[in-house]
């Protein structure tokens, strides 16, 4: 595995770029605490023009990722509890308190990651997407219920 390439990847994510070329922002706006802007995201990339919504509901897949994500910073939370307090059973309200908290602090973040990391998982990277820039797609919406 290339190194350079690796240390963008992981770069990449972190900063929510475009999966294909790592350079275009994924969100509007960069903060996720601001919670009116949370969700929203570019229909395409700014600098490859990647469609970022392929098809209605292409999100719901995001939940896969939600999922693994808060089950793991839950128990990092609960470690950390443990190391602090050396006993979980005769706190666990304490524990509830804390874990619901560090929960609602967190879920933008998280929301925000879960749909970076969905799209890195369905979209390859591409050094030459700039040069090979793809025609825009109309993202299909349904307004009928």
């Amino acid at each position: 595995m290339n190194s350079p390439i690796s240390i963008s990847l992981i770069a990449a994510l972190l900063k929510m770029k475009c999966p294909r070329c790592r350079k275009g922002n994924a969100f509007k706006d960069t903060n996720p605490y601001h919670l009116k802007h949370v969700g929203e995201m570019y229909a395409f990339c700014p600098v490859c023009n990647l469609n970022y919504c392929p098809e209605p509901g292409f999100y719901f897949g995001g939940a896969i990722v939600s999922y693994p994500l808060m089950v793991t910073f839950n128990l990092l939370v609960s470690t950390v509890f443990y190391s602090i307090t050396r006993d979980i059973f005769n706190h666990i309200m304490p524990l509830m308190i804390t874990l619901t908290i560090a929960s609602i602090s967190i879920a933008p973040v998280m929301f925000r990651y879960s749909r970076v990391i969905f799209l890195y998982f369905l979209v390859r990277y591409d050094k030459n997407s700039k040069q090979n820039n793809l025609k825009l797609q109309t993202p299909i919406v349904s307004t009928s219920l």
